[in-house]
């Protein structure tokens, strides 16, 4: 259920408050004295509880499940009709929580006792819903006492591929999925989510002839009946055929098109006697055409039909598929970057130290305490502060990032600044030391990181030509 900005968090000693106080009122009192009007306020505030549980606006902190079941209990005994009237609905909901809440931990242990078996197999992964995605991704970033990071990085990848297939009609969307793409897509899936959730409004198509605008479609000084829908064009050689009797009955608003289109034709012959044919150039073509063909047909009228087309919408079609082809590459392009992340800290850190880094990084995100903007990614903010720690240690810059890892707050604008700043290659960073681990590397490392350096060379053209191709 959605929550409002109302939403109120309830810790233990909070709940705990509230349930001795409505515990310690006699459900007998007399609303008028001083004992009674004391109580009507408990109760009144245990009132405004329940109501605030039942919109939603409630949170809880894991744990006090013991503690809400006894202040049911306890409200079961009072007479306010406040109270009464709302107690069953909240009952209700409580126990449906409880049960949600007993799913969710079964699974979550099942996730755990298998170490998340699951995304071993690609056609049981693929199948994964939204939330149970979710769940284990929030469970591969508690401490289990060993490495995560390969089990996140497929998690991450059925994830790209479960949005990108909902998002192009594939699959259904379910529960949960927006959160799913907020959490785990890519930066092009989240613009993409964000699109289709907010469509821009559709420009009304008008073209302007000498200060008046017409709208492109139909514009018929001689409608075929006497009702106000347009009817199709028919072109001079058939309507030579098919029309044996003229229409001589007119609506008024074929009077004020015609008279509008004779201004427009006025104004057009004075253009061109200025302008040369530039004007003549535009109504050429199919109304000139039919002005000869029917020559014979109209020689007593002033009726002639005129077409303004609309582009094909072939050009659309092309537009969206380039921009799909451009998701992809731009897809490919992060993958790209995220190998050489890997292997780059692999070679200065080690990867046990790396994967450990990655986790306190994952940890930090889901405290709040960092936050990623401008593309950032986990791997990004991990290269960057071990850069920062292997040119500048002794900078302002690595003292901040020095003090996040230790737990300290710290602006997360500031931090993500110094991320980008850095580059996704180390270059934006003033250096004052130095690091060699490259050479001493294992040969076989250093052939896969400079294999995932040409990786993102290669993938970055390729996004460059796909965004060339798409602003055509």
């Amino acid at each position: 259920m959605p929550q409002s900005n109302n939403t109120l968090f309830y810790d233990r000693d909070l709940l705990q408050t509230i349930v001795a106080s409505q515990q310690g009122i006699d459900v007998n009192y007399d609303a008028k004295n001083v004992f009674g009007s004391y109580a009507r306020a408990v109760e009144d505030q245990s009132a405004d509880f329940l109501e605030n549980y039942l919109r939603g606006d409630v949170i809880l902190e894991d744990g006090t499940e013991d503690l809400m079941q006894s202040f049911l209990a306890t409200l079961k005994k009072s007479k306010y009709r406040r109270i009464s009237s709302i107690l069953k609905k909240a009952e209700d909901k409580f126990k449906q929580n409880a049960i949600r809440r007993f799913k969710y931990n079964e699974k979550a242990k099942a996730f755990k006792d298998s170490r998340f078996k699951i995304l071993n197999n690609k056609k049981e992964a693929a199948r994964l819903s939204s939330k149970d995605m979710l769940l284990i991704s929030s469970l591969l970033k508690e401490d289990l006492g060993y490495s995560t990071a390969k089990l996140q990085d497929k998690l991450r990848s059925f994830a790209e591929e479960k949005i990108r297939k909902t998002l192009n009609g594939e699959l259904p969307q379910d529960e949960d999925f927006v959160k799913l793409t907020e959490t785990l897509g890519t930066y092009q899936q989240k613009q993409a989510l964000q699109n289709k959730s907010n469509p821009k409004p559709a420009k009304k198509e008008t073209i302007n002839i000498g200060g008046l605008e017409l709208n492109p479609k139909i514009v018929s000084l001689d409608q075929k009946s006497s009702t106000s829908k347009a009817q199709p064009v028919v072109s001079s050689s058939k309507k030579d055929k098919t029309e044996t009797k003229p229409k001589t009955i007119k609506t008024k608003t074929e009077k004020k098109t015609n008279g509008l289109w004779k201004k427009v034709w006025k104004w057009t012959k004075r253009t061109a006697v200025v302008a040369g044919l530039a004007a003549l150039a535009f109504f050429g073509g199919k109304f000139a055409k039919n002005q000869s063909g029917n020559t014979s047909d109209t020689a007593n009228k002033e009726n002639t039909e005129v077409q303004v087309k609309t582009p094909a919408k072939t050009q659309d079609v092309k537009q969206i598929t380039k921009t799909a082809d451009f998701s992809k590459e731009m897809t490919a392009l992060e993958k790209a970057y995220k190998n050489r992340f890997d292997t780059s800290l692999e070679i200065i850190l080690g990867a046990q130290k790396r994967d450990q880094l990655y986790q306190k990084i994952d940890n930090l995100a889901k405290n709040g305490k960092i936050q990623y903007n401008d593309g950032t990614t986990r791997e990004w903010y991990a290269h960057a502060f071990t850069m920062y720690n292997q040119l500048a240690p002794y900078s302002k810059e690595n003292k901040v990032i020095k003090d996040l890892l230790a737990g300290k707050d710290v602006d997360k604008d500031y931090i993500n600044s110094l991320v980008v700043k850095a580059d996704r290659t180390g270059k934006g960073i003033k250096a004052s030391g130095t690091y060699s681990s490259f050479d001493k590397a294992a040969k076989s490392l250093q052939q896969k990181h400079l294999k995932n350096r040409n990786a993102v060379k290669m993938a970055e053209k390729a996004a460059k030509m796909a965004k060339n191709q798409q602003t055509r």
